[in-house]
């Protein structure tokens, strides 16, 4: 007889299972999702400006033949802003090397002399280059321009107050290499540090 009370307790503790959520549970709950909104934005919010790069890798992807948006920047050389204007699409019927850099950029830094080199082999040759310096990080034109200044950049720098133009092209590091054919169509897209034989053999492709 003793073990039915023992027996209706326990179904009467067991029913508290189902209760609502606790104080401390309805606390923490919209604190943890305010949390992983504000890690999710600040990551978001981070990826421009950053060096994607690594001295040791590269990465490589070729297009769908996709047609490259078309800009026109002011251009930079080692005095500053010159009061001139460059148009991709002014290039229509040659080869661009379009590289997005940012000054500060260690990798962009170590690129600057293999991508002279390029320019002296392949500048005869019909190729364009272009260098697209953006503003992350709180670099400015004059930034852009001590950098060709101290690397003796002979080709053309351009310069993106706004950074729309490296988010039209999806750019979310630092270098960003795009080569466009003759027709305007984005041929490859290379990203990083890279070598200088590996530019040349995807130049004398695209030129050929």
């Amino acid at each position: 007889m003793s073990s039915q009370p023992r027996e209706k307790n326990r179904r009467k503790s067991g029913s508290g299972r189902g209760r609502g959520l606790s104080s401390w549970e309805k606390t923490a709950i919209p604190v943890i999702l305010i949390l992983v909104i504000w890690g999710a934005y600040s990551f978001s919010q981070n990826t421009h400006g950053t060096s994607i790069s690594q001295s040791s890798s590269t990465a490589m992807s070729t297009s769908s033949q996709s047609g490259a948006p078309d800009f026109t920047l002011p251009v930079v050389d080692a005095n500053g802003l010159t009061g001139q204007q460059v148009s991709l699409s002014s290039f229509r019927g040659k080869v661009v090397l379009l590289e997005f850099m940012e000054p500060w950029c260690p990798h962009c830094q170590n690129m600057a002399p293999a991508l002279e080199s390029l320019y002296k082999q392949f500048g005869s040759q019909n190729v364009v280059f272009i260098s697209v310096a953006g503003p992350w990080q709180g670099a400015t034109s004059d930034d852009t321009a001590k950098f060709v200044h101290d690397y003796g950049s002979s080709w053309t720098y351009v310069y993106d107050s706004s950074g729309s133009t490296m988010s039209m092209y999806g750019v979310t590091g630092t270098p960003t290499f795009f080569v466009i054919g003759k027709d305007g169509s984005i041929v490859t897209t290379l990203q990083g540090e890279l070598t200088y034989d590996t530019l040349a053999s995807v130049l004398t492709q695209v030129s050929g």
